[in-house]
């Protein structure tokens, strides 16, 4: 079954198609279902619905199956209309099946839009799953006498598999801006992954009672299954020399 040309509008698709579970874990021969629905007062009936795959972060996706499509022996597609939800069921699973899954919908008309759910992360197990060793950097000293803002650095170190997201709070509050996070983790020699997080801070807002927390959390499904915070307190004095 051919897939439709794709033009995808990435500014709604995580409003239209939902991917809640964005990371899994599985072992060899398990069989695994990957399930994603619409969001509530968007009907799956006005959309056809295609499972793509993806093997590496930048790479090409590939087509895998659409609705009502013939299983084949390693995936079949199930759609439940009366739960708007369209699952994937991928079978007897190997290393070769540890991509990132994308549900598709398109309109059945040729001037419609694409949509892309956020996609699931599917990492076969070849070994134990090992929780990340997290630090912050200490900001430098040229930053500390030279610049308006500093940069706080959250490393996430030999971790496996790469299911973690990085989050900065200041006190209990998320903070979204002024924070860069490598898009994906890379891994070592070893096998073992590694990611950053950047967090810009003004020199103004770097006090002692600012407490500024990174929290690293490995999951398996939507439930985190480690979550490792490190903190690190403004410095006093630092902001002195701002104008």
């Amino acid at each position: 079954s051919k897939a439709p040309p794709l033009r995808v509008s990435l500014l709604t698709s995580a409003q239209i198609v939902l991917q809640s579970t964005r990371f899994m874990s599985a072992l060899p021969g398990d069989e695994v279902t990957l399930d994603c629905s619409m969001a509530a007062g968007v009907r799956m009936s006005s959309y056809i619905m295609y499972w793509y795959k993806q093997d590496h972060y930048g790479e090409p996706i590939q087509f895998i199956i659409k609705e009502n499509d013939r299983p084949t022996q390693k995936y079949e597609a199930i759609l439940n209309t009366n739960d708007n939800r369209f699952s994937l069921k991928v079978s007897k699973v190997t290393a070769q099946d540890s991509v990132t899954y994308y549900l598709h919908v398109h309109c059945d008309s040729s001037a419609s839009q694409a949509y892309f759910g956020n996609g699931t992360k599917l990492t076969v197990l070849d070994r134990d799953i090992a929780e990340p060793k997290v630090k912050i950097l200490q900001p430098s000293g040229i930053e500390t006498r030279c610049k308006k803002t500093i940069t706080l650095v959250c490393v996430a170190e030999n971790f496996y598999p790469d299911h973690v997201s990085i989050t900065w709070t200041l006190g209990d509050k998320e903070i979204k801006e002024n924070v860069a996070t490598d898009p994906y983790a890379t891994e070592d020699k070893k096998n073992f992954f590694r990611q950053t997080s950047r967090l810009k801070v003004s020199k103004k807002e770097f006090k002692p009672q600012n407490k500024y927390i990174c929290t690293v959390s490995m999951y398996n499904g939507t439930q985190p299954i480690f979550e490792i915070a490190k903190e690190i307190n403004g410095i006093e004095g630092i902001s002195l020399d701002v104008n």
